[in-house]
């Protein structure tokens, strides 16, 4: 499956972030982290050490239609329509807070407005952030003090070594996943990391694991036409999970994927995928057939 579109955001690192290490891969600096759709043109991303969110209009060019502040590093962007050409954007906290919320207008002049610096309870890392299919504000910590998925006072604790790094949900079912590495990003290289796939089943109240992959390293989720889609920072490519278990994975693999970290897939199958390595944002069409292993 060849990229469609690569479009560069390059920004300072304003919190002079270290490199750090993906197993044996070499060093990498946080750049960009996260991207979510608002529609088949728009998305919004988010540079991490660059301190800054940004919307971005296919129509209008490879550049950012504005930037805004963010006043912590953030790992994860995720967008709620509010409706009359509102979005409330929410943007994970790193070591710094649990996350932050926005409001994009996107009538007239578009602009960010900061509403809310949600503090955390513990030092604990909040990597992912996403909106059910109600509008419900999900975390995933992945390290620290206190790992867990967590929504409006729920608490959920996934077993070591795994650490969540994001949720997702299913449109057409409603269903909860998320994504866990068995490694964190250290400032030394390391070995043997896997990713799990797990599922939440309401019943008995419990997060399921219904899946792990070796040698992979992945950071985000999302679910679409059937499979979950994962970026993988061992391999530089995207997996494609099958969720019924009868069909190999879709494998994306492309010199514009260089530490892909963050994932957003339109309602239209549009990937887009936020690079740390190339500080940049590849785009691929998963309805045209990708090779699958």
């Amino acid at each position: 499956m060849p990229v469609t579109r690569t479009i560069a955001w390059n920004e300072p690192n304003r919190r002079n972030t270290p490199p750090l290490h993906i197993a044996s891969r070499g060093e990498r600096y946080s750049t960009l982290t996260g991207v979510w759709w608002l529609d088949e043109n728009r998305f919004v991303a988010n540079h991490r050490s660059g301190l800054r969110m940004a919307l971005f209009d296919l129509r209008e060019g490879d550049a950012p239609i504005v930037i805004a502040p963010v006043p912590h590093l953030s790992d994860d962007i995720a967008a709620r329509d509010l409706g009359d050409g509102t979005w409330e954007i929410a943007a994970s906290g790193c070591w710094d807070c649990a996350y932050s919320i926005h409001r994009l207008s996107t009538q007239g002049t578009p602009g960010f407005r900061p509403v809310e610096v949600k503090p955390s309870a513990n030092r604990t890392f909040s990597h992912g952030i996403a909106y059910d299919t109600s509008g419900k504000l999900w975390l995933a910590f992945h390290t620290g003090e206190d790992p867990r998925i967590e929504t409006r006072g729920r608490v959920w604790r996934l077993p070591p070594p795994w650490g969540a790094r994001d949720v997702c949900f299913d449109a057409n079912s409603g269903h909860a996943y998320a994504v866990a590495v068995s490694k964190n990003p250290t400032l030394t290289a390391y070995q043997q990391v896997a990713t799990s796939i797990w599922h939440y089943d309401p019943a008995p109240d419990s997060w399921n694991m219904i899946d792990v992959i070796d040698n992979v390293h992945s950071d985000a989720c999302q679910i679409y036409a059937g499979r979950i889609w994962l970026p993988d920072q061992v391999g530089d490519r995207v997996l494609g999970v099958d969720l019924s278990g009868r069909s190999p994975p879709v494998v994306i693999q492309d010199k514009s994927l260089d530490f892909p970290h963050g994932l957003g897939i339109s309602d239209n199958g549009s990937l887009a995928i936020a690079n740390y390595g190339n500080s940049s944002i590849a785009l691929f069409n998963l309805n045209h057939r990708p090779k699958q292993d």
